[in-house]
């Protein structure tokens, strides 16, 4: 992530909730490995989207005067004058702007539904593949703690 990231709360966030929803799926350890390449899978091509999109949006906010940013100027007091708002599209044949489809993308993703989903298409296939019983009735692995003074 960019430094002073607006997302980057929300990534970390959204980090843990994949790692929670694939891990509550955890019966044999042998599924650690796994689900930590699902993460990766999972992960990786959301964060560089949401940083590509940022850095795009840094841009164009932070863009120097020139006539390119005088003409994003022009279109966004225009919409502004016509009672729209600034991230609507132009008319009929494009009810949404490419800006508002990026904020869809960033702020209408679900990470915990894209984990449901990889386990789903992958997990389970996976899982029934080796003989594993996929019920959640019993949780087969203990979890072991212990403190050292």
């Amino acid at each position: 992530m960019l430094s002073g990231s607006l997302q980057s709360t929300a990534m970390t966030i959204e980090d843990a909730a994949v790692l929670a929803k694939l891990f509550s799926h955890l019966r044999q350890r042998d599924q650690i490995t796994t689900f930590l390449w699902a993460f990766q899978e999972l992960r990786q091509p959301r964060c560089d989207s949401v940083t590509t999109k940022e850095a795009g949006i840094i841009l164009c906010m932070t863009m120097e005067q020139s006539e390119v940013q005088q003409q994003r100027d022009d279109v966004m007091r225009a919409k502004r004058d016509m009672g729209k708002g600034i991230l609507g599209g132009d008319g009929e044949d494009s009810p949404e702007s490419p800006e508002w489809v990026e904020v869809k993308d960033v702020f209408g993703y679900s990470a915990e539904d894209e984990a449901d989903n990889w386990w789903v298409q992958w997990g389970l296939l996976r899982e029934r593949a080796k003989g594993t019983d996929v019920s959640y009735e019993t949780l087969p692995i203990q979890v072991k703690t212990a403190v050292s003074h």
